[in-house]
């Protein structure tokens, strides 16, 4: 491989000083170009002769010879540029190899003249042309190169021969690609795109050449020390190489132009053969003549026709026979004046009158057409004898004379058209006057024309059809609107057919057109209701034995089967076998061939044996005599609504499942966390009544404080869930505002005071006092809302007013507590959300007060609303409808209930439930008996007989459902009266009581068990009259006094006891304070505020006189003493009677000491029940009550302020 690189390419190890070098001619040079150019351009003008041969071979001929003649250039370019250097040393030339190597620029010229020829070329065959062009003239150049003979050693340039190569490659491309552009674009003359060409085609073959001489390396030794001018002999091997260059090209030009005129006068005798012997068949006459008319030649027709033989009618002058046409000029050339190549048919478009030699007339057409101009001019004159034709015509108008009459009298309008692109009337009847508007006169003069007429979206296709007709020989018929003269629309009926001639032109049409613009708007309409019943339903007819006819796209679609496997199949292939079984089925068809309509849904199958359900009317066809003769079906798809019927009645199910498992879950939920929840609490609170130290009590207080929190939650949630699921019910009923208001008021009064906010309570004229409403639900939105307003206000007031817009009560609570964000107000009442999450660990909550507020008020119909700004506050409204009762309602409150003893079986599988209810029950004087399962508790009623059944509903073995309902069988078989039942479970649903309710129990108790709730119902189910004593009288909206609206305030208070108490110091501060601020208004306006909130109506009053007049007068202080000391004796009075109900008069020593000893204890959250029992023996129980609540709510901070009151009373008293 080394050894052929180095005797081709030369290497490193040459010395620079070996290297010879060599000049050019410059004459020589382009002299080499110039060749390159002329081969090139003659080269192209031979391929374009190429081109025009009509015969491959002559092609190919032209071809090859511009091959030879272009790789002759390229081998002459390169040795005349080969001679134009001179070297220092002598060379000479291989004849054999130098001969050979004109064969490659032949080769490539040939396969680049070959693509050439093509009209459009490829990218990969241009580049395929350009790559085997350059590699012809590179390889042309270097076996050129390789046939020198010298003593210096020739190699090349490695990069430079690489080059070379790309050289003549991409200039051979170049020159393709610019060659085939000219010649497409052609808007050089042809001269300029061959110059143009042949120059792109020399420059690729010098280019290469003169890059691969400059690749070439000369390594020697020169024999002459300088380089001396061009030997004499090369300058004649020159012009040897150049002149026979030029001289081939000019052979191969010369024979190409040969061979072109050779088939040029071949294909001309071919053509004027082919004219003779048109001539000479033609079967009209044709007459050659000079200018003057003079016949020159004539064929046979022509001399046939004129009647003389063709020698005879030479020199004759056309006027002879065609007389009335010809007249001669005053020079004697014919009347006629036409340019070169111009034909006019003579005589006005009428035959013309002709006379044979013999003299004869007859009618002839005849036309003339000019050949060249001036002198020599000739004209051609074409000869027709129309005898034939006219003695045609004369029986046609014959013919149609005897018809017209008859035309005349059939109905619609008769016509006659040629078959020209208007169907110009050659006739039509008198009655298309009344068809169209226009005259038969009108449409034969041709003043206006039938297809002027036809609607514009119709013309095309009438033309369409009747051209059609026309190349098939058809008649045709039929339908197009046209627009009549007064600008109406009608349909046209047409019927009509060509009559041809013997070579298949039509020569006319004949036809009848009908107004059918009546027949075709009713059948338009009849189609219309027909397509729009085929479109919008289910079609399809059957024959009287139920085999289906017809069916159409619908009936295909729905049932799924194809046309073919339904018609002439029968009707029962569609319809369940159990259907076509019965007796109804075969009823069905003997209805409908008694022609009886038969209609309904009906459920079919479809081809893959799919449900298909359908709406159906099938309607019996009467022929002519009125008897059935086909069925129609017409059907409309019910599957979809079935499906969704189906779907429907699966998402009811789905969703009543999914609802019975959400009960399921919160019922369970209920009971699982209730029965626990059910013994701490009572056990907790029967714990706390026994002796505990200090750390003990202050754990179980925690442990009932966070278990109540943990039931409230729970309320909460199962709330929200009901409300979610419409479960809850509003139980209405009288109830009175005022009282409800005040009492929830009462309920965050003591909390509002700890954090030093005031709390107001405002109710606007015209609120009634008394409505219809359920007072449960209103109070729990109340509570919901004005115990969010106080835990979320820091300071300043919050203040709940009630107006009354028929009927809408209107309740607004008002706050200037951490207000919402405008982007949280809509959050609020979302379930567990609250208006920011940092509120969750600052203040607590669930977030679920606002959500169950909303969902209770619009579950009453009403709305809740909230306005607020952030740092300043929020007022929420509710809106409710409520009904204004008419009639007084007394309201009882809590009396404290008092059972007779009782024998009572509980049962339940807790046995922590069992001893907390037989703790409660046994020292209230009841016999109570347990069972752990509902077989032990219908084994314990089979041996004795019980006043109540408490039953827990779910347990293990038989649930208390199943376990009354044999109580109940137990009953009923021993003749023993009916069991009274309460369920007793954590669950509180609704459901959960119907179900109990359906088993046989009569009340329903929930878990934790609340005794006061558990004795009321027991009360209820036995209809026990309660007895024992009130805390309250009855309070009517009439029985308020005047003077100190105490009931009110006790309401507002809690107890009497609580309000003597704030009472006390309420005189104690006024009396200390009215000496020194008696003239103040700002005094006048706190006594009058703390009157009111206690009560003190008569001393509120005085308080407001003088708060208008600026400060207390005189008298006002009086009328104020007055009512201190009205107030102060009530108290005594009071006082005396608790004193009276507590046995004897009270001793103020005992009540200060245990007081003195209590007050500690409170404050540590601790109690002694003998330090309570000693106080309600010397107090009363009156006295006692708000203190006891408190203790029992474990609210140690009102309790503790509670009983500083009480100290400070005592004190005073004493």
């Amino acid at each position: 491989m080394q050894s052929w690189w180095s005797d081709f390419f030369v290497s490193d190890i040459v010395p620079a000083g070996l290297y010879l070098k060599g000049e050019y001619s410059t004459a020589m040079v382009v002299l080499s170009v110039a060749i390159a150019v002329f081969s090139s351009v003659l080269a192209l003008q031979v391929a374009g002769l190429a081109k025009q041969a009509r015969q491959r071979w002559h092609r190919q001929v032209a071809l090859l010879s511009g091959s030879v003649a272009l790789g002759i250039g390229i081998w002459a370019m390169h040795f005349i540029g080969m001679l134009a250097q001179s070297l220092c040393v002598s060379a000479s030339y291989d004849p054999l190899m130098t001969g050979l190597s004109v064969l490659p620029g032949i080769f490539a010229s040939w396969v680049a003249l070959m693509i050439m020829e093509r009209r459009d070329l490829t990218r990969w065959q241009l580049c395929g042309g350009g790559l085997i062009l350059g590699a012809g003239i590179g390889l042309m150049h270097y076996s050129g190169m390789a046939a020198m003979r010298m003593v210096s050693l020739l190699r090349y340039d490695a990069a430079l021969f690489a080059l070379s190569i790309a050289v003549a490659v991409g200039l051979a491309i170049l020159a393709i690609a610019v060659w085939q552009r000219i010649q497409q674009t052609k808007v050089l003359p042809a001269v300029f795109r061959l110059l143009i060409g042949g120059s792109f085609f020399g420059l690729a073959i010098s280019g290469m050449h003169y890059t691969g001489m400059a690749a070439a390396r000369f390594i020697g030794f020169p024999r002459w020390t300088s380089l001396t001018s061009i030997d004499e002999n090369h300058l004649v091997l020159t012009g040897a190489v150049a002149g026979g260059t030029v001289a081939a090209g000019f052979v191969v030009l010369a024979g190409n132009f040969l061979l072109r005129f050779v088939q040029i006068y071949r294909y001309n005798l071919e053509i004027q053969s082919r004219l003779q012997a048109t001539v000479n068949t033609s079967l009209d006459g044709i007459l050659t003549c000079n200018r003057r008319g003079t016949i020159i030649s004539a064929n046979t027709a022509a001399a046939s026709i004129l009647g003389a033989p063709v020698h005879a009618l030479h020199g004759i002058s056309l006027t002879v026979f065609f007389p009335t046409v010809f007249t001669p000029a005053a020079d004697g050339s014919l009347d006629i004046y036409l340019e070169p190549g111009d034909t006019v048919e003579l005589g006005a478009g009428e035959w013309v009158r002709s006379r044979r030699l013999d003299g004869k007339t007859f009618p002839a057409r005849l036309a003339v057409g000019q050949v060249g101009g001036g002198a020599e001019a000739l004209l051609i004159a074409y000869v027709s004898d129309m005898t034939r034709q006219a003695s045609m015509q004369k029986d046609i108008l014959e013919r149609e004379r005897r018809y017209r009459t008859l035309i005349a009298n059939i109905p619609g309008v008769v016509f006659r058209s040629k078959p020209d692109a208007d169907w110009s009337k050659m006739f039509i009847s008198d009655s298309v006057i009344t068809l169209t508007g226009w005259s038969a006169d009108d449409f034969t003069s041709g003043q206006i024309r039938i297809s002027d007429l036809i609607h514009p979206n119709d013309i095309e296709l009438v033309r369409e059809q009747v051209n059609a007709a026309l190349r098939q020989q058809h008649s045709w018929n039929l339908e197009y609107r046209i627009l009549t003269r007064d600008g109406q629309e009608k349909w046209i009926a047409e019927s009509a057919g060509a009559v041809f001639d013997e070579h298949g032109n039509p020569e006319w049409m004949d036809g009848v057109m009908f107004d059918i613009s009546d027949a075709k708007r009713q059948s338009a309409e009849f189609a219309g209701i027909v397509t729009a019943i085929k479109k919008a339903l289910v079609v399809a007819e059957f024959d009287m034995q139920g085999n289906i006819l017809f069916v159409n796209d619908q009936f295909l679609m729905l049932t799924g089967y194809s046309e073919t496997e339904v018609v002439g199949h029968n009707h029962r292939m569609l319809c369940p076998k159990d259907d076509f079984e019965e007796k109804s089925y075969q009823m069905f068809w003997d209805n409908l061939r008694a022609g009886r309509f038969q209609s309904g849904e009906y459920h079919r199958l479809g081809k893959h044996g799919q449900d298909v359900w359908i709406q159906a009317a099938y309607n019996p066809i009467p022929d002519a005599d009125g008897k059935p003769w086909k069925i129609v079906k017409l059907a409309a798809d019910l599957s979809l609504r079935k499906s969704i019927e189906r779907d429907l009645i699966r998402e009811k199910e789905r969703a009543e499942a999914a609802s019975a498992a959400k009960g399921m879950f919160l019922a369970n939920m209920s009971h699982e966390i209730r029965t626990p929840m059910n013994a701490i609490l009572g056990f907790t609170e029967i714990l706390m009544g026994t002796k505990l130290d200090v750390q003990q009590e202050k754990h179980v207080r925690t442990v009932l404080q966070s278990a109540r929190s943990l039931l409230r939650l729970l309320n909460d949630i199962l709330d929200t869930a009901k409300l979610e699921r419409g479960a809850i019910e509003l139980e209405l009923r009288d109830c009175l505002l005022p009282d409800l208001l005040q009492q929830v008021v009462n309920t965050f009064q003591l909390q509002a005071s700890q954090k030093g906010i005031e709390l107001h309570q405002i109710l606007r004229p015209g609120v009634p006092a008394l409505i219809h409403a359920d007072d449960l639900r209103l109070r729990q939105v109340l509570t919901n809302l004005l115990g969010n307003a106080v835990k979320f206000t820091e300071h300043g007031s919050v203040t709940l007013t009630a107006d009354y817009v028929a009927p809408d009560l209107i309740l607004s609570i008002q706050d200037s507590g951490i207000g919402i964000s405008a982007d949280r107000i809509d959050a609020i009442f979302a379930p567990f959300t609250q208006a920011d999450a940092s509120m969750t660990r600052r203040f607590g909550g669930t977030g679920l007060g606002t959500t169950i507020a909303r969902q209770l008020t619009e579950l009453m119909g009403g709305q809740i609303s909230v306005v607020s700004t952030q740092g300043e506050g929020s007022c929420f409204t509710v809106r409710v409808p409520v009904h204004v009762s008419r009639h007084a309602q007394n309201t009882v409150t809590a009396q404290q209930m008092e059972l007779p003893p009782l024998k009572i079986l509980i049962a339940d599988d807790v046995p922590e439930n069992l001893e907390l209810l037989e703790l409660l029950l046994r020292p209230r004087g009841h016999k109570v008996m347990t069972a752990g399962s509902g077989h032990e508790a219908v084994r314990l009623f089979e041996q004795h007989t019980f006043d109540v059944v408490l039953m827990d509903v779910q347990m293990p073995d038989i649930d208390g459902l199943q376990a009354t309902r044999m109580l109940h069988q137990l009953a009923s078989d021993a003749g023993r009266a009916a069991p009274v039942v309460i369920a007793l479970t954590a669950s509180v649903l609704s459901k959960d009581r119907e179900e109990a309710r359906q088993a046989g129990m009569l009340g329903f108790a929930t878990k934790p068990v609340d005794l006061p709730e558990l004795e009321k119902e027991i009360a209820r189910v036995l209809q026990l009259n309660l007895t024992g004593n009130s805390d309250s009288q009855i309070i009517s909206p009439r029985s308020r006094d005047k003077g100190s609206s105490w009931e009110q305030a006790v309401t507002r208070w809690g107890s009497e006891a609580a309000l003597i108490t704030a009472v006390q110091a309420f005189l104690r501060r006024t009396a200390a304070e009215m000496a020194e601020h008696s003239a103040e208004s700002g005094f006048a306006h706190r006594i009058k505020g703390a009157a009111q909130n206690l009560g003190l109506q008569e001393i509120a009053e005085v308080a407001a006189i003088a708060e208008a007049q600026g400060g207390f007068s005189e008298s006002d202080l009086e009328r104020l003493h007055n009512s201190i000391d009205a107030v102060h004796l009530s108290i005594l009075q009071a006082g005396d009677q608790d004193q009276a109900d507590a046995g004897g008069e009270m001793d103020f020593v005992v009540v200060i000491n245990v007081l003195h000893q209590l007050i500690p204890l409170l404050k540590d959250g601790r109690i002694d029940a003998g330090m309570l029992d000693q106080l309600q023996l010397q107090l009363g129980m009156k006295a006692m009550q708000a203190l006891s609540d408190a203790i029992d709510e474990f609210d140690f901070d009102l309790a503790l302020q509670l009983a500083v009151r009480l100290l400070q009373d005592a004190e005073d008293r004493k």
